[in-house]
């Protein structure tokens, strides 16, 4: 009865409100066609309802979950629950994809509470979509990601990356460089739920508790709700980070083949942010050094103490997927979505009372509150906030027509994204008399509250595609083609003093598609697809920047900007086995106005792009993995890139000559190998990561080495006592960089030279230096996870 009772508390309520309206996904196996898909394929076990274990660890699963039977026309891998759950309970999306081909995952901490970036080809998550349950949740002004913010690794049933181009259905308008798909977990048609509290190294501290209702009478109804928490002490400096989470999911089965799915989460994050050194910092002060880090006690003036740089937000995802057969023929998938997202990252300045700029408008502030407008170098709080609310919806309808499986559908999102920089009163001990910036802040003589920038951007978003795929030769020979008709309008409405009160984007692209697939037997296949991608401009594009103490233009407003375009190749064989299967590709794509993203701090941060020009790469992607045999799993992923710039890139005036250079965050290789072994009681895995080095600037005159990196788990599951309600009982052991590498796991933001260079035209082009992500170091966290 009690554990019954925790379960309905969990869920039930939630369940009882949101039945009257949930509407379906398909399942993975459902979808037999790639045109216009958005969901995971060849999961065929993760079903939680028939599993050895409380976190659904099946044993079954091709390679412990690094690999899945993919049939897609396209570069395409898959990580599943038995290599989630058996990762860190607090790893991110970034992490959980960290062995897959092309996936260049740079950690800045090791339990995902600080975000690493990550890049695939060569294109950073700025140029990649990423969705969950099918609604896009990368940041609307400058297209960044937050891999931490999401879901709990508990509830993720799968994880996909398309490394090369996106589906017709896809709502993205930033991913020339792949999509990351996200699923969250499906609830259990058993009623219980799970429990799973952690322990780690720089006392981070972990409890998750899901509670699942199971089907409701004969309704078809089911429902889960899960709450999270974590806190941990940074591995390096002072800070530490804490988040709370809650989920809910519910599935309605309508009968006849139709059902709806809700997702919904709620996360709320205070961080106290890393400083991401240039490489010069690291070199003379390593891991633990001053210059690598945020001070740890202020001092007067200082803009470096790490309390004024806190990092708070919080966000809402909601989709609710629905999948309705109307008839044999035809099938309706419609999916609505709601995404939120509010917080701030802090940063403090410091100017002349005499001369405060609010825009391009001048006058003398009292910047301390202590009623004169005559002091010098006064100190005061800036955070960057962003504030965006984006709702949406896709509409697909699939219909067969004897050999022809004919898609279209429709997409439309309207969003407001308010990114704003109020000035605010600092403490006398360094510390923000308002770490939100909404309070507590300084006004001009008139009454405005001053800020260095304020950008109200409003983005109305359209599609309309359509798609066949033809069956030939008793479905041996699959041919698709597809069309994507784009009308994207970005408005920018600047709310701060200036000649440019307001400005307007818009682009209307057409996205093609084609691809072709051939089943050679019963276990080989061949592919290849075309496909054009385009990534708009970003919000910052629209907007002039003015100096803070003159109030002169520094950047003007650039709505014209072209935005990136790409055409892409990839071709690739298949083979999939009684006993192992493999995956290999060759691609290759070229690229206009390529926007690399760069993050300006000072030291409040703020992402914006470098137009990297034209940029060409080709290489082959490969991952093999092996099914259950004596109870091993082993996997490997191997990638062989060239990158290539062929254009120079007009800076100052003038062009720096950066024609045959290599792209940043673009290693020549990547490999990883991994094992699982799990018989059902003991069982322990082990991942091995080299990445090539980086180059970290245009001009390729600043790089870091390459690296390897080595993480493992160990567990075991002792035998379940239903006497006292709790079943499936676990304790695992979680070890990650198991040598204590001291490294720089990846670019944290490039620049365009890290030495003075003279431009094709004599310009003598100043030195900008890049900065980098430092990676965590040997981390454990000890979990015990149990149902009930």
């Amino acid at each position: 009865m009690k554990t019954e009772f925790i379960a309905t508390v969990l869920a039930t309520a939630a369940a009882a409100a949101c039945a009257q309206t949930a509407l379906p996904t398909p399942t993975a196996t459902q979808e037999r066609t790639d045109i216009g898909r958005v969901s995971a394929t060849g999961a065929t076990n993760a079903n939680p309802d028939d599993t050895p274990s409380a976190t659904g660890v099946t044993r079954k699963e091709l390679s412990g979950g690094l690999m899945v039977d993919e049939n897609v026309p396209k570069a395409k891998s898959s990580v599943t629950r038995d290599f989630i759950q058996k990762q860190q309970p607090s790893a991110d999306v970034f992490q959980l994809l960290k062995l897959s081909p092309g996936a260049n995952a740079a950690p800045s901490d090791a339990w995902g509470l600080s975000p690493g970036v990550i890049s695939v080809r060569g294109f950073d998550g700025g140029q990649m979509g990423f969705n969950f349950e099918g609604m896009p949740m990368s940041v609307a002004s400058n297209w960044s990601v937050f891999p931490g913010q999401y879901i709990d690794t508990e509830n993720t049933d799968v994880v996909t990356l398309n490394q090369g181009s996106a589906d017709l259905v896809s709502p993205n308008v930033t991913a020339t460089g792949g999509i990351v798909d996200i699923f969250l977990h499906t609830p259990s048609k058993t009623r219980g739920g799970l429990l799973t509290t952690s322990i780690g190294t720089d006392n981070a501290r972990r409890i998750f508790l899901r509670g699942e209702t199971g089907e409701i009478g004969d309704s078809g109804f089911r429902a889960f709700g899960s709450i999270s928490q974590i806190d941990a002490d940074h591995f390096r400096g002072p800070g530490d980070d804490r988040k709370q989470h809650l989920a809910f999911g519910a599935v309605q089965e309508w009968g006849g083949g139709s059902r709806t799915r809700i997702a919904l989460t709620y996360s709320k994050i205070m961080r106290d942010v890393y400083k991401n050194p240039t490489l010069a910092q690291w070199n003379a002060d390593g891991v633990k050094g001053a210059s690598t880090n945020y001070d740890s006690t202020y001092t007067r003036g200082s803009l470096n103490y790490y309390k004024s740089l806190q990092n708070p937000w919080e966000n809402v995802l909601l989709s609710a997927p629905s999948d309705l057969r109307v008839n044999d023929k035809l099938t309706v998938n419609v999916t609505p979505y709601l995404f939120y997202g509010y917080g701030g990252s802090g940063s403090a300045g410091t100017l002349n009372e005499r001369s405060v700029a609010y825009g391009n408008r001048v006058s003398a502030v009292d910047l301390n509150g202590n009623g004169t407008t005559t002091d010098t170098n006064v100190s005061f709080y800036n955070p960057i906030i962003e504030k965006n609310i984006r709702t949406g919806i896709t509409t697909k309808g699939t219909y067969q027509l004897d050999n022809h499986t004919l898609v279209a559908g429709v997409w439309a999102q309207h969003s407001r994204d308010q990114l704003y920089r109020p000035y605010s009163l600092l403490n006398a001990d360094g510390t923000p008399a308002s770490v939100s910036g909404t309070s507590y802040n300084i006004r001009t003589a008139n009454g405005d509250v001053v800020q260095q920038w304020n950008q109200d951007t409003r983005d109305n978003f359209y599609a309309l595609f359509a798609g066949d795929t033809i069956s030939l030769m008793g479905d041996r020979l699959a041919i698709d083609v597809g069309i994507k008709k784009l009308w994207l309008n970005r408005e920018g409405i600047n709310r701060v003093p200036s000649s440019v009160p307001e400005t307007e984007a818009s682009n209307n692209p057409v996205l093609p598609t084609a691809a072709i697939r051939y089943k050679l037997d019963d276990t080989s296949s061949v592919f290849a697809t075309v496909a054009r991608g385009y990534r708009i401009l970003p919000a910052g594009a629209l907007y002039p920047r003015y100096n803070a103490t003159t109030g002169a233009t520094t950047t003007r407003e650039n709505p014209g900007q072209p935005s990136e375009t790409s055409n892409s190749i990839e071709a690739g064989y298949r083979y999939q086995g009684p006993v192992y299967s493999l995956a290999s590709s060759v691609f290759a794509y070229k690229f206009n106005n390529r926007q690399i993203s760069a993050q300006v701090c000072d030291p409040g941060c703020v992402a914006s792009p470098i137009n990297g020009g034209k940029q060409s790469a080709y290489g082959i992607d490969f991952e093999a993995g092996m099914r259950p045999y004596k109870n091993f799993r082993p996997y490997a992923s191997l990638e062989l890139m060239k990158t290539r710039i062929d254009s120079n890139i007009p800076v100052s005036g003038d062009y720096l000559p950066t024609t045959g250079k290599e792209a940043v965050r673009a290693p020549k290789m990547q490999a990883a190998l991994a094992v699982d072994y799990d018989n059902g009681t003991f069982f322990g895995n082990l991942g091995i990561k080299y990445v090539g080095k980086q180059y970290a600037t245009l001009m390729n005159d600043q790089q870091i080495p390459s690296y390897t990196t080595v993480d493992a788990a160990v567990g075991y599951r002792f035998a379940s006592n239903p006497t006292y309600g709790f079943t499936k009982p676990e304790l695992r052991l979680n070890l990650l960089n198991l040598g204590n590498r001291k490294y720089l796991s990846g670019v944290n933001s490039s620049t365009t030279n890290a030495v003075a260079t003279r431009g094709t035209n004599g310009t003598l082009i100043a030195a900008s230096q890049p900065t980098y992500v430092v990676a965590n170091t040997f981390a454990a966290m000890l979990t015990f996870s149990v149902g009930f």
